[in-house]
């Protein structure tokens, strides 16, 4: 099988995410993704713009359903994830993944995404420059229309 590199997979002009410094407190992330219906993630920065982490829409709305209702919802949660819940104010709080283990660069391969993708459960993740920063995202779509491509081309 061809190597596919996620430069050609990804499409850097067409992105689904939104860049924050890990400082930002959640009530702005949650007002974020309340109003910008287009935003899929939130991927953090620090104070160098390098990628430190992401937001996932459940720990918003998990961190949310606490502040209303005193409780958690759905399933059992740990005590630590409790805690995490009760204590977080600001995005680093909930935030998940380190750019070794869910960020991919441009230069990786389309497996090394997709491992990362179903590993972490996660339908978009960073695509990183050299320094760390955010070049784009990779989103699953783009997964999926690259092996579109790539099945009608072997006549799959």
């Amino acid at each position: 099988m061809k190597q596919v590199l996620i430069k050609d997979v990804c499409n850097l002009s067409e992105t689904a995410y939104l860049a924050m410094p890990e400082t930002t407190m959640l009530q702005e992330l949650a007002n974020r993704f309340a109003h910008e219906h287009g935003i899929r993630a939130i991927f953090l920065v620090d104070s160098r713009q390098r990628f430190t982490g992401m937001v996932r829409r459940i720990d918003l709305l998990k961190w949310m359903y606490l502040q209303l209702f005193g409780k958690t919802g759905g399933e059992k949660p740990s005590t630590s994830e409790i805690l995490r819940l009760t204590f977080a104010k600001t995005a680093k709080d909930l935030a998940r993944g380190y750019p070794t283990t869910i960020g991919v660069k441009l230069q990786d391969n389309l497996q090394t995404a997709l491992d990362k993708m179903i590993e972490n459960r996660e339908a978009i993740i960073p695509v990183l420059d050299a320094d760390g920063k955010i070049a784009g995202d990779l989103k699953a779509s783009d997964v999926l229309l690259k092996a579109l491509e790539m099945a009608s081309q072997t006549g799959l």
